[in-house]
């Protein structure tokens, strides 16, 4: 025969746990039975906002009547006095003009009348296109590097090189209107002849320059240059 532990006996506590038990499982059943889902999950609260609007009645005003008068037609009236006299045009003597030039002639005490012309005004000399401006206001300048177009365009004479000729030559020339190089002159003439024919050829080579102005017009101007001429 087995020994058993009085503790673990269950069979004086049978009542006291199946009376536990009914009460677990009717407490479980009436949750199943009273459960209700949410309101907030099922059905989606809305809120309504209520605004009150004023409500203006506006006055009608009638609009005043405007009474137009009538207008009454006046009788044909003959002036008494006329504006013009009917002998007016025959009073004046017809004058016919043999001069077609519009001049004012001006009464003087002396005999010969003085002729004023109002069309023909004194306005000087018109300037002359050929004339070269030693002075203008604004000097012809040269369209780049003066510099560099002389570096590359510039060829030191045989001649020169082999009588070791060297110098300074300084050239005038006249800057057109349209900005080519004419009366291109070396002067200082004491400089070796072959470098002065190069120095023209170089000036006269050289490619359109920004003509001088005087009085806001293009002019004719005189230019001077020195050309340095090296041997190294």
């Amino acid at each position: 025969m087995e020994n058993k532990n009085p503790k673990f006996e269950l069979e004086p506590n049978r009542k006291v746990y199946f009376q536990l038990g009914l009460f677990i499982v009717g407490t479980v059943t009436l949750m199943a039975f009273t459960y209700k889902t949410p309101v907030y999950l099922t059905k989606k609260t809305t809120v309504d906002q209520i605004a009150e609007v004023p409500v203006v009645f506006e006055e009608k005003i009638d609009e005043p009547i405007i009474e137009i008068p009538e207008v009454q037609k006046l009788p044909n009236q003959t002036p008494t006095t006329p504006i013009v006299p009917n002998d007016f045009l025959s009073n004046v003597d017809p004058i016919k003009s043999s001069n077609l030039d519009p001049k004012i002639v001006i009464s003087s005490t002396s005999k010969d009348p003085v002729i004023v012309d109002p069309f023909n005004v004194n306005l000087g000399d018109a300037p002359t296109l050929t004339e070269v401006v030693n002075y203008p206001d604004f000097v012809a300048k040269f369209d780049g590097n003066w510099t560099e177009f002389l570096g590359g365009e510039l060829k030191y004479p045989e001649e020169s090189i082999i009588f070791n000729e060297s110098g300074t030559a300084y050239v005038s020339f006249v800057v057109e209107l349209d900005g080519s190089v004419t009366d291109v002159k070396v002067l200082n003439q004491n400089l070796p002849k072959a470098l002065q024919e190069e120095a023209i050829r170089v000036v006269k080579a050289s490619p359109n320059w920004i003509p001088g102005s005087k009085n806001g017009e293009n002019v004719r101007s005189t230019k001077k240059v020195r050309i340095n001429f090296v041997l190294r």
